[in-house]
């Protein structure tokens, strides 16, 4: 077998939602690295533009598309955008997410909703879009969506987000099982605790900074770098008879005891 082109993107295109910053940003910027162009989308259009300026200078094209994924009504309307735009969509990459903390018993139905919306709906609704073109071009691809270690597991505070995220790991096999006969490869990966812009106020917190050093048998925190072997590999022809896993990028986390 001929390994040198297992990892390569060459040719493709690939969407990737949250884009803008962190876990999303080095996911696109490593799949420019692979020789893919990008869609790139979020709700801060003048940062996606400096990820585009970015992959640009790798000698990949790059689009920028502004959209709130909460308004998940649109996203039909947004994703055909992009196709009369850019042509054929190879991967999707669902990594824009969103956190809100309250204990179970006064977390409000509006936030509730929100948080399922962005974590859970959109991702379902970008990628029946995703499917249905591939249908009608006749042609496979890739879809990868970002779960959690708490798809796995919970802690308190979070009860919206636990259940968008485990929602994520049984739509991604229930997504993979009904489009395998499509040729679409459907996986998530379930990063830990990484440093992003996101996670900064957590990072900074001497106790649950401590709580992740020591419940990581690494001793540390994820590099939003140390996310992208995995993204290319879901994406890449190396993952074609995979569909349906979710890969954990947790130093350790879920199998420490």
């Amino acid at each position: 077998m001929n390994t040198d082109r297992l990892f390569r993107l060459d040719e493709k295109t690939a969407l990737v939602t949250g884009a803008s910053r962190g876990l999303g940003k080095a996911i696109a910027l490593g799949f420019a690295n692979a020789g893919a162009d990008l869609i790139l989308l979020s709700r801060n259009s003048e940062t996606l533009k400096e990820v585009a300026n970015e992959i640009r200078e790798m000698g990949r094209k790059a689009f920028v598309f502004e959209h709130d994924v909460a308004r998940t009504d649109q996203i039909p309307k947004v994703f055909e955008k992009m196709r009369e735009q850019v042509g054929r969509i190879d991967i999707l990459t669902n990594v824009a997410g969103v956190n809100l903390r309250n204990k179970a018993e006064t977390f409000d139905a509006k936030t509730w909703q929100f948080v399922l919306d962005v974590n859970l709906t959109a991702p379902f609704v970008f990628a029946q879009q995703f499917c249905l073109a591939c249908k009608q071009k006749r042609h496979g691809g890739k879809i990868i969506n970002i779960s959690s270690l708490l798809s796995e597991q919970t802690r308190p505070s979070i009860p919206a987000y636990t259940a968008s995220k485990g929602g994520i790991k049984q739509l991604t096999k229930a997504l993979a099982v009904e489009w395998a006969e499509y040729g679409i490869n459907v996986n998530a990966i379930g990063p830990g605790y990484f440093e992003t812009e996101m996670t900064a106020p957590l990072v900074q917190n001497p106790t649950f900074n401590q709580f992740v050093i020591d419940s990581t048998p690494m001793r540390r925190w994820g590099n939003a770098d140390e996310l992208v072997g995995a993204a290319l590999f879901l994406a890449s022809p190396a993952s074609d008879f995979v569909t349906g896993q979710s890969l954990y990028v947790d130093g350790g986390w879920l199998a420490n005891l």
